[in-house]
């Protein structure tokens, strides 16, 4: 299997129409470069982080951010012969700022139709395309085809022209296991562990000053009840002194008035002898 060098391919786009719509010569000389064909990003693109998850109309500049994948639909549709087979890649000076191709690598002969590139952005930052402008390569290489072998391509491929909604579906299904996306989860755990913690100091704190709080109380009122107790005794013996003298007082009342009485007993006997006395004078 020999690869076609420029002038086999600049003499396959002429007289095949491999490339289709088909270039014009000046395009053709400025496109095929170093036996490749330089095929253009297309009309449509899909994106894992777009906010709609559909396919849309390619902007005049696509951004595919660290961590994310994109599905890339070429400008040209192409048509591979019978007893050719291509192969196809991103240009170097995108690939280099972390674009990687993870889709297939050839065409079968017989395709025809555009082509979609899987990407994914395994660089450090943000990797913007233009449309309509050259991001992918397309190669050509001679199959050495036996008389009656006529295998033509019937894949679901076949006529392509936009961007198969069940690649779509299928990345949209699952959750993104790239190193961007398993560091954002690092981190927002990380600030969820800090709020959680940030948390859990507040209400220790909270609870520390409940605790002293409780405790303040708890020694006043046990310093108030003593007190209360100490007074509570003292008014007790006040009182008690109070009773003891009252009753002294009582007591004495009682002798005096019986000694009243006896006293005015001796004066009524006194006076009754006096009278009688009196008498017998």
């Amino acid at each position: 299997m020999a690869y076609l060098g420029s002038e086999k391919i600049k003499e396959l786009i002429t007289e095949k129409g491999i490339i289709h719509p088909k270039p014009d010569t000046e395009e053709i000389v400025k496109r095929v470069k170093h036996g490749a064909y330089e095929l253009s990003l297309g009309n449509q693109i899909f994106q894992t982080d777009s906010e709609d998850k559909k396919r849309s109309a390619t902007p005049e500049t696509v951004t595919i951010n660290p961590g994310q994948f994109a599905l890339l639909l070429t400008k040209e549709s192409i048509r591979i012969p019978q007893d050719k087979i291509a192969f196809i890649s991103i240009k170097a000076g995108i690939k280099l700022r972390g674009l990687i191709n993870v889709s297939g690598f050839h065409v079968d002969p017989g395709f025809e139709g555009k082509l979609v590139f899987s990407v994914y952005n395994a660089g450090s930052g943000p990797i913007s395309l233009e449309k309509d402008a050259p991001c992918f390569l397309i190669w050509f290489a001679n199959l050495d085809v036996q008389n009656g072998d006529q295998d033509s391509y019937n894949g679901e491929h076949q006529d392509q022209d936009s961007i198969p909604l069940k690649y779509i579906d299928s990345l949209n299904s699952s959750e993104l296991a790239s190193p961007n996306v398993l560091m954002k989860k690092i981190n927002d755990n990380y600030k969820d562990l800090d709020a959680k913690a940030t948390t859990r100091s507040y209400i220790y704190r909270t609870g520390f000053g409940i605790l002293i709080v409780a405790v303040l109380k708890i020694l006043l009122d046990w310093g108030a009840y003593e007190r209360g107790r100490f007074d509570g005794k003292n008014s007790s013996i006040e009182q008690m002194h109070a009773d003891s003298i009252l009753n002294e007082l009582l007591v004495q009342k009682r002798t005096l008035l019986i000694q009243i009485d006896s006293l005015e007993e001796k004066r009524w006997t006194v006076e009754s002898q006096n009278r009688k006395g009196d008498g017998k004078k």
